[in-house]
């Protein structure tokens, strides 16, 4: 898009008198999902006014605009998608009125453009042909009253032309009387000088009544000479009010006719702007077709430098030349897009006629079918920018890839790994909140949870912290009962139940027994696995080591005797070894009775059922060294 197509983008903005604290902000969104509303930001400078008109600002550097104190995005302009979704929301105007109303209207844009070309003005036929077709074209309801609004703007200013020629004529005719009374002034100034009539001394030779007749004669030229005078200075005064009536209502009459002509470009009626403009130099005949504009004003610099034209009514009509080319071509490459399904930059292009060219007869004609795919994606497109900015990122990847789908060159790229991205962020501080709740770190858990939240409020991993949290919330009777259980010694409960118990890890003071019980069932169920793998291997010796093991187990920790699957395991592994239990017993009981001998007998006789027998041969010593040392 070229420097004054996006200037003229911003016409909508003047039209609409939008002001800047009426664009409302929106939340931030990739910049490549699609383009997004910003907020309108504060400006300093001020926007210059043309006949009294506001006129938005544009800054090439940035493609913002500066307008009623706000800063606008050429291309994220909130009239502008208003606009655009009600244009496709629209039927076609193709009714027979309003193919004759273009056709009108071609006919006069073709008529004035003749004439540019050919060098001529617009002629007097032509310009009743103008008038009649304006005045016709403004009884469509569609054109606003523009076409009789510039017709207005011309009959007046032919008026005042006419008036003007009116005043040169009469002035013509005030210079022909003074003229006229400059000369008989003159001859009675001779006469009264005696250089026209007698001749010197002709009236002292008569008699004295001639010399009397000859002084009332003088008196009689002076009194004429000076009412001719005072005639002629009237005459001339005259003249200088109708140059100065003509020299103000010309000057007026421009003014007026240039405000039409700007504000026809500015509310983007090209054609009527280019009709205008071309029947300028038939309205004003002196040549000069200069913007009345203070020089060096900003208006001024407005049309020379950000708009890049001269200040003049030529200016006018190449601008709505360009527009009119600009908008057809837009409108070219929209079509020759969608034959290619590439819906992506056909809407950015309709986007772009649309600001520009609402009422040209290439967009209001386009077709309804076109319009309903583009604004199938136009809708995905704002879907999916509600979306993003609502955090909500898995609707934003199922609406991305059905405009992948819509249009294959449609680049997702920005959004899906946006997307990704904040998913991922989400995940991890919902993990480190886990890990906050096996740490018992209540504040570090409420902190990581709301951060995961705030990122993505529907990750469907928080309904899992959610319970958690409900959990938490009523985790007092769970406390109590973990208590209960640690008293009575039921850890294999709270093993069993531990998810149910993980709660308690965050009170600090019952994190170590949680932890304590957990390793400790875990310990066992590991200790009985492997126990049961050697019984099994050996059916003799293996019990009775796993019964041997699991009595040392007990006397070194009383807490295993509470385990209930210990004591099943103790009891069952005593009964697979029954005789080398038995004579562990008896040669224990011999042994508090002093009777060594038959102890340190059932000790040998244990061994040789368990070689291994830990407990048999450190009894057999311990009564050996009694019997040698006769402590009996």
């Amino acid at each position: 898009m070229n420097l004054s197509s996006r200037y003229l983008i911003l016409l909508p903005l003047l039209c609409s008198s939008v002001s800047a604290q009426e664009q409302k902000p929106e939340p931030a969104a990739p910049a490549a999902a699609a383009t997004v509303a910003q907020p309108a930001a504060p400006s300093n400078s001020q926007a210059p006014e043309l006949f009294g008109v506001e006129f938005p600002l544009l800054d090439p550097a940035s493609d913002t605009v500066s307008y009623k104190g706000g800063v606008f995005d050429v291309g994220n302009n909130a009239v502008v998608r208003a606009r655009f979704e009600k244009y496709l929301q629209q039927n076609p105007d193709v009714s027979e009125d309003a193919r004759k109303y273009r056709d009108k209207l071609e006919e006069l844009v073709h008529v004035t453009q003749r004439n540019a070309r050919s060098g001529k003005a617009v002629g007097g036929e032509n310009m009743v042909q103008i008038g009649h077709g304006l005045y016709e074209m403004s009884e469509y309801p569609p054109d606003g009253g523009q076409s009789g609004a510039l017709a207005s703007a011309m009959a007046s200013a032919l008026a005042v032309q006419f008036a003007n020629r009116k005043r040169d004529r009469e002035n013509d005719k005030l210079q022909a009387e003074i003229d006229e009374l400059v000369a008989h002034t003159n001859r009675l100034t001779n006469l009264n000088t005696g250089r026209g009539g007698r001749t010197p001394g002709a009236s002292s030779r008569g008699n004295g009544k001639g010399k009397t007749s000859g002084g009332n004669a003088a008196n009689t030229h002076s009194v004429k000479i000076s009412h001719n005078t005072r005639k002629i200075a009237g005459h001339e005064a005259a003249q200088v009010k109708n140059d100065a009536e003509s020299t103000a209502a010309l000057a007026l009459s421009k003014v007026n006719y240039q405000s039409m002509l700007v504000s026809l470009l500015l509310s983007r009626r090209f054609d009527h702007a280019l009709i205008g403009a071309n029947s300028y130099r038939h309205i004003f005949r002196d040549g000069d077709t200069t913007l009345k504009l203070e020089k060096d004003s900003q208006a001024d610099k407005l049309f020379r430098n950000t708009a890049g034209m001269p200040p003049t009514v030529n200016s006018i009509a190449s601008a709505a030349s360009t527009a009119r080319r600009e908008v057809d071509q837009h409108m070219e490459a929209v079509n020759n897009l969608l034959e290619q399904n590439k819906l992506s930059d056909a809407t950015q292009h309709l986007i772009e006629a649309v600001a520009v060219g609402e009422y040209m007869s290439s967009v209001s004609t386009f077709p309804a079918e076109k319009r309903r795919r583009i604004a199938e994606y136009w809708s995905l497109r704002r879907r999916v920018l509600t979306s993003l900015n609502a955090r909500d990122y898995g609707t934003a990847e199922e609406i991305a890839k059905r405009m992948k789908e819509l249009d294959r060159d449609f680049d997702d790229a920005m959004v899906m790994s946006y997307c990704a991205g904040k998913k991922q962020q989400s995940d991890l501080a919902l993990r480190n909140a886990v890990k906050a709740l096996q740490d018992g770190n209540d504040e570090e858990f409420n902190k990581y949870i709301t951060e995961a939240g705030e990122i993505w409020p529907r990750n469907p991993r928080l309904a899992e912290g959610r319970r958690k949290l409900e959990t938490i919330d009523s985790h007092d009777p769970v406390k109590q009962e973990f208590k209960t259980l640690i008293s009575r010694g039921e850890f294999r409960t709270i093993f069993n139940e531990q998810t149910r118990f993980e709660v308690v890890a965050v009170d600090p003071e019952l994190k170590e027994q949680y932890r304590d019980a957990i390793t400790l069932i875990s310990t066992i169920d590991g200790m009985l696995t492997q126990l049961d793998v050697a019984a099994q291997q050996d059916r003799v010796i293996g019990p009775c080591m796993a019964y041997e093991m699991l009595l040392d187990k007990k006397k070194e920790d009383e807490r295993y005797a509470s385990d209930p699957l210990f004591n099943d395991a103790l009891n069952r592994y005593a009964l697979a070894g029954h005789d080398f239990v038995q004579a562990l017993e008896q040669a224990a009981e011999c042994e508090k009775r002093d009777e060594l001998g038959s102890a340190l007998a059932c000790y040998y006789r244990a061994q040789c059922i368990y070689p291994g027998s830990r407990m048999a041969r450190a009894g057999a010593e311990r009564v050996a060294q009694l019997i040698l040392q006769a402590k009996f």
